[in-house]
């Protein structure tokens, strides 16, 4: 893969790998707006009766579920999956349609002004990765699930990149309060998420059990 060059400055060790033939992302200069939100506990607590805490744990539970190398897809800032990365010595491959995306998630996970060895950042689709079946031990898909119009595929997709016994995880937000509800379903009529599904949908789509807090939902396949 080639890297790319960019007029973002980014952390010592950190390069972003990989183009996108349409130049990037609609969410390229909205990172800022993307980590306020994400981290806001007020915000997820009013909006979705979650807990940015709980986001970084589900984070944290991926990447301590192997040893082998671990591939973030849709990660954004990765500002859930940064504090668990960085107490992790795995190889880890983040992802994102967005480079202004990627750029600053390489600078949360620097360390001293430079990003740890064997931590990668590649542009790329979701539903397009540039990398072999059975890389990695562990796939993690934060946030991104209920964006999706076909959740089935975007799963056989990422499962594909597994090694034999890996784990998938997803977390996705769901309508499982009033609030939360009503403000799901304006985001679909302005086009901004796909057809809501619960956590029933979800169970029953994926053949699993399927956690909740609030109106996020988390997922594990092997």
């Amino acid at each position: 893969m080639a890297t790319m060059p960019g007029s973002s400055p980014l952390p010592r060790g950190a390069t972003i790998e990989g183009a996108l033939p349409d130049a990037g992302s609609a969410y390229d200069g909205h990172a800022a707006l993307y980590d306020r939100l994400v981290a806001s506990r007020i915000y997820n607590h009013l909006a979705w009766s979650a807990d940015p805490v709980d986001y970084e744990g589900f984070a944290r539970r991926a990447v301590t579920s192997a040893s082998g190398p671990l591939l973030e897809v849709a990660a954004g800032t990765a500002i859930a999956s940064a504090p668990a990365y960085r107490a992790s010595d795995r190889p880890v491959v983040v992802t994102d349609r967005s480079r202004d995306m990627l750029t600053h998630a390489a600078r949360r996970l620097a360390d001293g002004g430079r990003v740890r060895p064997g931590v990668r950042f590649v542009q790329a689709d979701a539903f397009d990765l540039p990398f072999a079946p059975g890389t990695f031990d562990t796939v993690l898909c934060l946030g991104f699930l209920h964006l999706v119009d076909d959740p089935l595929d975007l799963s056989r997709r990422l499962r594909r990149q597994l090694r034999p016994g890996g784990r998938l995880f997803f977390s996705s937000l769901v309508p499982a309060t009033r609030v939360g509800s009503a403000y799901l379903t304006l985001l679909h009529r302005a086009g901004q998420v796909a057809t809501p599904r619960t956590p029933n949908d979800l169970a029953q789509l994926f053949g699993t059990t399927v956690r909740r807090r609030g109106c996020m939902a988390y997922v594990e396949l092997g």
